[in-house]
């Protein structure tokens, strides 16, 4: 049992790299809080690992270039002298040109920021995952997205076919109860929500739940309307134009 709990643990550990989004399909069993602390540590001690010999190997190689340098310059011109500071100039450097000029600085600077901040983001209860993997699954999952979306567009405006002017019809004609009128429109209506205050010139009325209807096989929205007789604050209004006259129509599914 011991082991089960370590290898669950570990495993957690490498899940925790998976974009925060993805940890809701994990299992259960996963302690994916605690797991992406220690996950964070782990990839932070990585970047050490990886980073602290990778610059002694730089610093000595930048010291060396510098010393061969000034050795070449004493060869060819032995009235320039020995110039320390040369050297000196290499071998403070080499923190910024490990860092910034190889692929072995980038990788360690990528583990220590990144795990730090995956480490600082769990402690204090909003961890993420791998910041590169997150971008991937953001930019993957955001085009799929965005084609569902245009794909679902396309097919609600071929079912709402051309778009035509609204019509009025009563409660009783829409087959709403509850309400004294209902506006049939051809598109959705922005900001059109439940519980939104409605003005017109006949009135102020109070939106309930729009519904959507097929009516003579087009797609239709239905915004039932009762009046705003009450003292309830209007938190949220929007504006409409056309007079409200109600012809008892029978609108038909």
């Amino acid at each position: 049992m011991p082991f089960r709990g370590a290898l669950t643990f570990v495993t957690a550990m490498a899940a925790a790299y998976l974009p925060y989004r993805r940890w809701a399909s994990l299992p259960a069993s996963f302690p994916m809080e605690r797991a992406a602390f220690v996950s964070g540590l782990a990839t932070l001690f990585a970047g050490m690992a990886i980073g602290i010999p990778g610059f002694l190997e730089h610093a000595h190689a930048t010291t060396s270039l510098g010393l061969d340098a000034e050795l070449h310059n004493a060869l060819t011109d032995p009235q320039a002298g020995y110039r320390q500071g040369l050297v000196q100039g290499f071998a403070g450097l080499s923190i910024f040109t490990f860092l910034l000029l190889t692929p072995r600085g980038w990788l360690t600077m990528y583990l220590a920021i990144s795990g730090t901040i995956r480490a600082a983001a769990a402690w204090f209860d909003d961890p993420i995952g791998d910041p590169i993997l997150t971008a991937i699954d953001m930019a993957v999952s955001g085009g799929r997205e965005q084609r569902q979306a245009r794909q679902a567009r396309t097919e609600r405006e071929t079912r709402e076919g051309p778009e035509v002017a609204d019509r009025i019809a009563s409660a009783a004609a829409a087959g709403i109860p509850g309400c004294d009128l209902v506006v049939v429109a051809s598109r959705r209506k922005p900001g059109w929500e439940r519980g939104v205050t409605v003005f017109t010139p006949d009135g102020c009325f109070r939106l309930g739940e729009p519904e959507e209807r097929t009516i003579a096989g087009r797609l239709r929205y239905l915004y039932p309307l009762a009046e705003h007789a009450d003292l309830e604050a209007i938190r949220r209004s929007v504006q409409y134009d056309r007079p409200l006259a109600a012809p008892d129509h029978k609108v038909e599914g």
